[in-house]
């Protein structure tokens, strides 16, 4: 056992550690515990790093002491520096320590024999959406701090299954422009293009790439850029260098087919690839935004925000296969219906439907706008109070969100009713009929063309 002395403390954490043997050796340095099992202690080699080193530390360990709690949540932020090991000066920080049930990303995304095996796990889809949410939650706060983390790599994300909590690592490697600079470059195939040009210095904007590679491989189990022509057959380093740089092109750009795969579109179960066109539309223009718009132009690319508010709406509009068992994005924009398939086993959607609501969102005067989102409201659905209200966006869990309403398949008349659950009474307008209340226990059938107004400063459907 050794003795760790730490100074700038700036989580409060105890000023003398306890640790044993490094159970990680790499480049940089060794990985050990402490013996109270809270908190990991980085060791830097000190032939290898000098005090530019320790001064880079200090600074980003100082950038994590405004965090919030849920803000640190996100991410295994710096909380302390090493100043000694058993009275030796050395060069190091803390985090905590995350625990076990927490994977590498890259153990589920890799590739579709990955998902599969969630899959079978109990694991569906929806759990991969929500993953790639807590992602772009984590990048979220670094932009938010004027950070940039240059290797959003699936390695330096860890992800517990069970609950789709994300943690992002490596974080004393951050980029701020005119204050810290670039330690790293990043992960062949996750880098920007003008990054891997030389073309330009990393930053937020590439960071925005490797964010969108990273999302969309955890919900389509590929890296969407990968290269499947061969540039330099003589020299496989040189030939990933130009298929990443140079000639890096996304797999479904419509004016460009060389990196489309084979089986693209073809069900995941019978060894297909999943498309893009099976997310919600809007995530479908974040992705062209991202892939064709912003892979020379990084101006374009969304946001990290962007994607958290998006791929959060994307959670209301899931259908579940009466087949596979598989929640995917329900295909309401495909007509005639007959052209709805579940991605992964090819099975139609039939039977009874679910209804599709438009969501508005209120302005002065009574008036509301629409908000390019949509509720898929099938038998059992809950509606949630978070939806109805105009200051928020979906929470991150709705384990504690309360229920007003939920779906009823009225299965005599072959419609869907949403039944009152709370004490506020809903003013509804059905099509064609004058204006009806509901009040707790009622219930409204959804008719094409209705409004439901759930009372004043609330969301209307």
């Amino acid at each position: 056992m050794a003795i760790v002395s730490l100074y700038q403390n700036v989580r409060g954490i105890p000023d003398t550690l306890e640790i044993g043997e490094a159970v990680y050796a790499g480049g940089e340095g060794r990985i050990f515990f402490s013996k109270d099992g809270l908190y990991a202690v980085k060791i830097y080699h000190p032939n290898r790093v000098g005090l530019d080193k320790r001064q880079f530390l200090e600074m980003i360990t100082m950038l994590g002491s405004s965090l919030t709690q849920e803000e640190a949540q996100f991410l295994c932020w710096p909380l302390a520096m090493v100043h000694s090991v058993d009275r030796i000066p050395q060069i190091g920080c803390v985090t905590r320590l995350i625990p076990v049930s927490y994977k590498p990303l890259c153990n589920f995304i890799a590739s579709p024999k990955m998902a599969r095996d969630q899959f079978l796990a109990r694991r569906s889809w929806s759990h991969y959406l929500q993953i790639a949410r807590g992602i772009a939650r984590a990048v979220a706060v670094l932009h938010g701090r004027g950070c940039a983390h240059t290797d959003l790599s699936y390695f330096n994300f860890l992800v517990n299954p069970d609950t789709t909590d994300v943690v992002l690592l490596d974080l004393d490697g951050l980029v701020v422009p005119g204050f810290l600079p670039a330690q790293v470059k990043g992960t062949m195939g996750i880098i920007a293009r003008e990054i891997m040009l030389g073309q330009g210095r990393p930053s937020e904007l590439s960071d925005r790439h490797s964010l969108a590679v990273q999302i969309l491989q955890t919900i389509l189990f590929r890296n969407v850029f990968k290269s499947l022509i061969t540039y330099d057959p003589n020299d496989p380093d040189r030939d990933e260098e130009i298929g990443w740089g140079e000639e890096l092109t996304f797999s479904e750009d419509p004016n460009d087919r060389r990196n489309r795969p084979r089986l693209l579109g073809v069900p995941l179960f019978e060894g297909g690839a999943l498309s893009y066109r099976m997310l919600t539309p809007t995530l479908q223009r974040l992705t062209e935004r991202a892939c064709i718009e912003g892979l020379n132009n990084p101006t374009k690319r969304p946001s990290a925000r962007e994607w958290i508010t998006t791929l959060s709406y994307a959670l209301d509009e899931l259908y579940r296969c009466s087949r596979c068992r598989q929640h995917f994005p329900y295909p309401y924009w495909l007509k005639p219906v007959q052209r709805r398939v579940c991605p992964f086993c090819g099975q139609r959607v039939s039977g009874n439907l679910p209804s599709v609501l438009s969501l508005y969102e209120p302005r002065s005067r009574g008036k509301y706008i629409f908000t390019q989102r949509y509720l898929v409201m099938g038998n059992n659905w809950q509606l949630f109070s978070d939806i109805l209200d105009p200051q928020r966006d979906p929470p991150m869990s709705r384990r504690k969100e309360p229920s007003v309403g939920h779906v009823e398949l009225d299965g005599k008349n072959n419609i869907n009713r949403l039944i009152n659950d709370e004490g506020i009474t809903w003013r509804v307008q059905l099509k064609g009929e004058s204006i009806v209340t509901a009040g707790k226990g009622d219930s409204i059938p959804l008719k094409p063309g209705s409004i439901i107004n759930f009372g004043e400063g609330r969301r209307l459907l």
